[in-house]
Order: C-alpha cells, then sequence, then structure tokens
C-alpha cells in the first residue's frame, strides 16, 4: 500500500491528477486498510470482484487470500499506471471497464462471489441495485461508502433516514456497519465521512409477498410522495382512493400514516391485499 507521498512521486511520474467528479479517493492509512482485510470474511477457493482497484491498495491483499480477483477500474490512466508500475500476480484480472456495465454471470457463473469496493458516492445506489440483481451469484458484499447513504440503508422505520433504498436492500440482504472510516484516511481527503458496510445476502426474502414487482412499485409510489399519508399517495393513477383506503384497513395500516412509518411488512401486506 502507498503513502500519501509515495502516491504523490508515482503521479508526478505519470503525470495523474485525481478527478473530483469522479470520487477518486485513495486509500492511503494502513490501520484502516488492515482492519478493512481483517473484516472481509473469505476461504480461499472464493472469486472476488474489487470495484474500483485504485493504486491495488486492497487488491494484492484480496488475491493472496482468495482463488481469484477481477478487479474493475473505469480510469484508463490508472490501469496503464497499475500494469506498468506494479507487479500483479496471475490471480488478478484487471479491468478497464465501468462496473455498471459488466456482466456478473461471465464472470462467476456458478457464485461463490465476494465484493468489496471503495465507491464512488455518486454512484452508491445504482452499484447496490447491480449487485442485488445478481444477488444470487453472490456470497457477500463489503462496501466503502458515504455514512450518510449507509445510515439510509440500515435506516429503520419512524426514522427520518429510512426511504426506498432502506427497503430495497433490506429485503435482499442484512445491512451491517463494520466500522466508520474518517476523511483523513483518504487521499485527496473527501468532504464526507465514510462507513465500512456488509450487505449479507439473506437465505430467504425478508419477508413473503406474491409479486415483488408489486411490492416495489407501491413503496416507489408512497416514498415519491412521502410528505403525503400513505392513502393520498397511493390513491389515483388508476387506483381509486375508496380501494387504497380498503386495503389499508385490511392490511391493518393507519391511513393517514406515512411511508416512513410503514416496515417492510406492512408493505408486503398492502401488496398482497392490492
Amino acid at each position: 500500500m502507498l503513502t500519501k507521498t509515495e502516491l504523490k512521486t508515482l503521479w508526478g511520474k505519470h503525470d495523474f491528477r485525481p478527478i473530483k467528479r469522479l470520487g477518486q479517493n485513495f486509500l492511503i492509512d494502513k490501520n484502516i486498510k488492515e482492519k478493512i482485510l481483517n473484516n472481509i470474511e473469505l476461504e480461499s477457493d472464493d472469486i472476488v470482484i474489487e470495484i474500483g482497484a485504485g493504486f491495488a491498495e486492497i487488491t494484492l491483499d484480496l488475491a493472496g487470500r482468495a482463488k481469484k480477483v477481477f478487479a474493475f477500474e473505469k480510469d484508463k490512466k490508472i490501469v496503464a499506471i497499475l500494469k506498468g508500475a506494479f507487479s500483479l500476480p496471475s490471480n488478478i484480472t484487471l479491468l478497464q471497464e465501468d462496473f455498471l456495465d459488466a456482466d456478473i454471470k461471465k464472470i462467476a457463473p456458478c457464485g461463490k462471489i465476494v465484493v468489496y469496493g471503495n465507491i464512488p458516492y455518486f454512484v452508491t445506489s445504482p452499484i447496490i441495485e447491480k449487485l442485488i440483481k445478481n444477488i444470487s451469484l453472490i456470497k457477500d458484499i463489503y462496501l466503502l461508502m458515504q455514512r450518510e447513504v449507509a445510515d439510509r440503508i440500515m435506516a429503520v422505520p419512524g426514522s427520518r433516514e429510512i426511504g426506498r433504498l432502506s427497503l430495497y436492500v433490506q429485503y435482499y440482504t442484512e445491512p451491517k456497519c463494520v466500522f466508520k472510516v474518517g476523511k483523513d484516511a483518504f487521499y485527496p481527503a473527501p468532504k464526507v465521512e465514510s462507513t465500512l458496510l456488509r450487505l449479507a445476502p439473506l437465505p430467504n426474502r425478508r419477508v413473503r409477498v406474491k409479486d415483488e414487482s408489486v411490492l416495489f412499485e407501491i413503496i416507489k409510489k408512497a416514498y415519491s410522495q412521502r410528505r403525503k399519508t400513505i392513502l393520498n399517495s397511493l390513491s389515483g393513477k388508476g387506483i381509486e382512493k375508496e380501494r387504497v383506503l380498503s386495503c389499508l384497513r385490511s392490511a391493518n395500516i393507519d391511513p393517514f400514516s406515512r411511508a416512513e412509518d410503514l416496515s417492510l411488512q406492512d408493505f408486503a401486506l398492502l401488496a398482497d391485499t392490492l
């Protein structure tokens, strides 16, 4: 792992400058690095997908513990530096590609994937959504992300932080804060604090529901107008208010509650009733 001084020297040699709009903040704290590695559960036959290889801050260590590492790095200049200045072992495949465009099934069709990523803050939701769409192939997920987003993902009903992303992630996984990371652990230092979040795929869905698409459509509609009561937010666009009221009563949900007051189980009951 390179120190801040070593990074600057490497960048100067290759005329590299971190691009702020891409969220390029590189881990430089060795204690945090060791803490991350100590908390990632890996077996020797696991396949690792790393989202954002950076300057191999974690990559080489993951390769020493896993069968194979597929390291995604979107920045072609970083990839060129990695290939020229680093000696990468044969079990690392460096991919100059946006992870959002990748076909995970082609990488590891039989599963056993462990995902790690120090992910850009502005694409956190799309990355998580892509991972969940491929959850059947994934064994475990560890993401270093903006603390505020991690708090939203772990939020409980009744809190201000809870939203669509919270319920979506909690339906498929068990989110857990592994530990928090300060700004100074990175260079350049970001403006926000970070959290290493673990998303452990659930063996079964959090709740039973007849139609997942209906469930998430209702959640989407409820949270798109979260200041309204659940009765008003779900009424209209083809659903009569009286029908919504009847379904809410059947599901034992207060019509005057708001989206953040409802649990995932409440939304599932409502979806089944509708």
